[in-house]
């Protein structure tokens, strides 16, 4: 009989806990206003005029052509600065069937310097057979930071036979980011 107590005690002591532990635990609830102007929340800020892709058309192109596409990134806008570090990619896509040079520059006040030249070196992508020419850079939090950039295309006098004539190729510059996550 003793038995039959201590199990029958254990049982419900064991039922007690096991519901009371639910119950509990869904008693808890927490309230936290959000405030926008709070200074604890990192803020990713990434502005290139609005942009993530640019589109060069080119299909009026003809030998002796040379046109420069400037553009700039920059980690603020307005007053409002990034609170994180910013890691960004630059993919220039191009069929390269025109005998295009395309070059990326980085511009600045003690002049511009050739960051990479987009051309056959580089290798096609299988599916869509088009040239991706990539360049990263990083932007540190917390101090604004403008970086300007010209891509020059060039389509060579020298290039003026007539298989050249009815060639169509585009230029597509596609802009992406993403916080920088560790050193």
């Amino acid at each position: 009989m003793k038995t039959k107590y201590r199990i029958l005690i254990t049982l419900s002591v064991l039922i007690v806990i096991t519901f009371s532990s639910g119950l509990t635990y869904s008693f808890f609830h927490s309230k936290t206003t959000m405030n926008a102007n709070n200074k604890n929340i990192a803020k990713f800020i990434f502005n290139t005029n609005e942009l993530d892709s640019i589109d060069l058309p080119l299909k009026d192109l003809k030998p002796g052509f040379h046109e420069s596409y400037p553009f700039s990134i920059t980690n603020s806008k307005e007053s409002i600065i990034s609170d994180v570090t910013i890691d960004y990619k630059l993919s220039i896509k191009t069929f390269h069937l025109v005998p295009l040079v395309i070059k990326l520059y980085s511009v600045t006040d003690k002049g511009d310097s050739l960051l990479l030249t987009c051309d056959e070196s580089y290798t096609r992508d299988e599916l869509t057979k088009e040239i991706i020419c990539n360049y990263s850079k990083t932007m540190e939090h917390s101090n604004k930071q403008v970086d300007n950039y010209k891509l020059d295309v060039e389509f060579p006098n020298s290039f003026n036979g007539t298989e050249y004539s009815n060639l169509v190729d585009y230029i597509n510059i596609d802009i992406t980011s993403s916080q920088k996550i560790g050193g």
